[in-house]
């Protein structure tokens, strides 16, 4: 992953954690509600890990927003 990439990846966790504590959610709620690992989560919001399509998909969805919403950086 070049610096550019790296950038976007943190401001996708970034992201990802403002909407979810703005909707008073836990990592934990969030990661039952988008079926995946409590730790996957986090990693993705501290920017640490490139997040898939898929992934991308059951965040929004466990966050209830559109995916269109999540990802506009």
């Amino acid at each position: 992953m070049d610096d550019s990439e790296k950038v976007l990846v943190k401001e996708l966790g970034k992201r990802i954690s403002f909407f979810r504590k703005e909707k008073g959610l836990t990592q934990a709620y969030l990661s039952d509600l988008a079926e995946m690992e409590e730790s996957a989560v986090r990693r993705i919001e501290l920017g640490k890990t490139n997040p898939t399509f898929k992934t991308l998909i059951r965040i929004s969805k466990g966050l209830g927003i559109p995916l269109k919403e999540l990802v506009d950086i």
